[in-house]
């Protein structure tokens, strides 16, 4: 016999899970289905996986979230009805990529992408693992040295390494440091992609130089530019 209690969370559990109506999802604010839905095959270009309890964390001063693997991120996608999806190795990880190239095993190479973190130290034959486990690309973010797994003179030795693979470089770094790196980045001999909206400081915004020098790589179809991480340069901040 079922009890009175267990029967009860079963079906409210069943009710949640029934299509449009509201679904509490980890890490996410609100809980009702988007009003726009997303088109057939709908990407989410940019999102980080954390499974602790399987891929242990490297020591950061920046807190991991908690709740976020693969089986919260299927509710996620579930509920604002994306099916693709490319992975960031997050700094937590440094240059371990495991939980990446699980999470694109998880939820199918068909659909999921993953950028990874890199040293020059990589072999070739890591290389193709990771080519071959889903990996398109290689990620610089530059923003806190103190979090950073990487470094600016890290930047051209690995681009060299993954062009041959048709591998992109992506960048998440203040504006300032796109200024200083503009020759690096007018020089790559990869595709690039700036994360969240090309990092526009405060308050200068698309005055500043650094929006420029991203602009001249996208005119000529040598970069992309993520619409993600609005909140990151939004005076309001993030979603609380």
């Amino acid at each position: 016999m079922i009890a009175r209690r267990n029967f009860i969370r079963g079906a409210m559990a069943t009710i949640a899970a029934l299509p449009g109506q509201a679904q509490e999802v980890p890490n996410s604010v609100g809980t009702n289905h988007p009003k726009l839905k997303a088109p057939a095959h709908a990407c989410d270009c940019h999102m980080h996986i954390y499974d602790p309890d399987r891929f242990p964390l490297t020591p950061n001063p920046k807190a991991a979230p908690t709740r976020a693997a693969v089986p919260q991120y299927k509710m996620l996608q579930k509920r604002i009805g994306t099916t693709r999806v490319v992975i960031v190795t997050p700094r937590n990880y440094g240059i371990n990529n495991n939980a990446t190239l699980d999470a694109i095993a998880q939820l199918g190479p068909a659909d999921a992408r993953g950028v990874a973190v890199l040293h020059p130290t990589v072999t070739d034959a890591e290389l193709k693992k990771f080519n071959d486990g889903g990996i398109r690309g290689i990620r610089f973010s530059l923003g806190d040295p103190k979090t950073a797994a990487v470094t600016p003179e890290m930047i051209e030795p690995l681009a060299k390494r993954v062009a041959a693979l048709g591998w992109h470089i992506q960048f998440n770094m203040e504006g300032d440091m796109i200024v200083q790196l503009a020759d690096v980045l007018r020089r790559l001999p990869t595709q690039m992609v700036f994360d969240h909206l090309g990092n526009p400081p405060l308050p200068a915004g698309i005055a500043h130089p650094s929006h420029a020098i991203i602009r001249g790589l996208l005119d000529q179809s040598r970069a992309w530019v993520k619409l993600s991480g609005a909140y990151i340069n939004s005076k309001i901040g993030p979603p609380s």
